[in-house]
């Protein structure tokens, strides 16, 4: 992904693309991307397109860079608080919310996206 970004961090690649320049295969990226959420070092924009953290993307100027870091919250720098607990927090709450859906797909209590509303007629 380090090779790959766009100045800012954007890296525009699927799973499929990623695992073939690592020479991997696809569930491993798959497998290994849940843990560089955790980490916060990756955000997952949408599908094919993720962002790297400001503190280790590259940018065209180093002040730009001083800039994104400095518009972040305290809390999603990588250099405040404890990395490694802050990491097995969020990775915990990913297992959970996993653990959750399969449980949920299981029973058969899969929830709509949306809810349909009626809507009133106006006269």
């Amino acid at each position: 992904m380090m090779t790959e970004q766009e100045p800012g961090g954007l890296v525009v690649a699927t799973h499929d693309e990623l695992a073939a320049g690592l020479a991997m295969e696809r569930g491993m990226i798959s497998r290994a991307m849940p843990h560089l959420v955790a980490a916060r070092l990756v955000t997952v924009v949408r599908r094919g397109r993720f962002q790297l953290h400001p503190m280790i993307a590259a940018f065209n100027d180093p002040r730009e860079q001083q800039r994104a870091v400095k518009t972040l919250p305290r809390d999603m720098r990588l250099d405040v608080g404890d990395f490694e607990d802050e990491y097995e927090y969020r990775f915990q709450l990913h297992l959970d919310e996993k653990a959750r859906k399969a449980e949920a797909k299981a029973k058969g209590n899969v929830t709509p996206l949306t809810k349909t509303t009626r809507l009133k007629r106006v006269h």
